[in-house]
């Protein structure tokens, strides 16, 4: 289980209250369970997917290279190429 070491201090209306509350009961989950789980879902996952979107937005966008005919061929000399001194 993770070690939760900060605190998050927020305010919601009257309304707001009772209705977690009740959905917590329901669900039988503590409030600030609820709450977390509710940030994660909603902001934390959604940070996550843009940032891997963005990744494969920056990979697809690459200049294309041309495919090596022989590879074991074009592996050597990349080897050769790469432990040569300059």
């Amino acid at each position: 289980m993770p070690k939760y070491v900060k605190k998050i201090q927020m305010l919601v209306t009257e309304d707001q209250y009772l209705e977690l509350e009740k959905i917590a009961s329901r669900e039988h989950k503590k409030l600030g369970t609820l709450v977390r789980e509710a940030v994660v879902e909603y902001h934390l996952k959604t940070a996550k997917q843009r940032r891997i979107a963005d990744a494969v937005d920056r990979l697809l966008s690459l200049p294309a290279v041309e495919v090596p005919q022989d590879y074991q061929e074009w592996e050597a000399e990349y080897l050769r190429k790469k432990y040569s001194c300059p």
